[in-house]
């Protein structure tokens, strides 16, 4: 569990198309803030922020919904 190891090296985003259960790595950062360009359009998507450090990935956070 990424909380018990201090503080957060990175930021990871996932992505999943709305119903699916798959989530897929759609970008890193090392701040509280990430650009993701080329989104699809016309699509639902849910995405979320999992924090990593040296101990492993944290719990995801909530989702949220988004169309393009």
């Amino acid at each position: 569990m990424a909380s018990l190891s201090g503080q957060v090296a990175a930021y990871k985003a996932q992505r999943r198309e709305d119903g699916s259960d798959d989530w897929r790595d759609v970008g890193m950062a090392m701040e509280t803030t990430l650009t993701l360009s080329e989104q699809e359009n016309d699509k639902r998507f849910a995405y979320r922020v999992v924090a990593v450090n040296k101990a492993g990935e944290g719990e995801a956070s909530n989702s949220v919904l988004a169309v393009f």
